[in-house]
């Protein structure tokens, strides 16, 4: 869809016959910062584009650390509760940090009738200790608040967007207000000066 979208502004910019340039508000929607780098703010599109490098470098950060967690507490319950860590959602491993082991989670689940959440035999697990169930759901827990972590920054990266299209349109309109121009005007029966001002 996106590729039919620019092969169509292309085309209908060469039957035009003129080049095809993209609004800076567009630009700096795409890309923070090149907005303001065409009307030639270097200040401002060094900004935004810094501020976009470090929030992609945060995301890839904060994804990339919660990855990592998660295939640990994976292994450490693999290695303390027996755990086959094959094709297991995320619930799996919420459950398996709140009970110590399937008897005890199964037994709950029919009290309180919630018949859908018992699990088979194949999802069996046994903790060695209290403690290392503790510490896997620590590192659980750590894995999730870094995946939401990178959540924040997604949105942060799409703010940083709109705040420099926005500045971007700000600083066209600040250029057509300072637009001014003085034109000379001569005559044979007389001369003057017009004043033209460009909105």
């Amino acid at each position: 869809m996106f590729k039919r979208l620019i092969i169509t502004f292309i085309l209908s910019s060469i039957a035009v016959g003129k080049p095809f340039e993209l609004n800076p508000v567009f630009k700096s929607s795409l890309i923070p910062g090149w907005g303001e780098a065409v009307l030639e703010n270097n200040k401002r599109a060094r900004l935004f584009s810094s501020i976009e490098l470090s929030l992609w470098t945060a995301c890839l950060a904060t994804y990339t650390a919660s990855y990592h967690q998660m295939l640990q507490y994976q292994s450490f319950a693999v290695e303390h509760a027996g755990v086959d860590a094959y094709n297991k959602d995320h619930k799996y491993w919420v459950d398996i940090g709140n009970y110590f082991d399937i008897e005890q989670h199964n037994s709950e689940h029919l009290r309180w009738r919630y018949l859908d959440e018992i699990y088979d035999e194949s999802d069996r697990w046994l903790w060695d200790n209290k403690n290392n169930m503790k510490n896997f759901e620590s590192m659980r827990i750590r894995s999730d608040m870094l995946a939401k972590t990178g959540e924040y920054v997604i949105g942060a990266i799409i703010m940083n967007h709109l705040l420099s299209a926005i500045d971007t349109l700000y600083l066209l309109r600040l250029k057509k207000e300072n637009d001014v121009t003085i034109i000379p005007i001569i005559k044979e029966s007389n001369y003057g000066l017009m004043l033209k001002i460009s909105l």
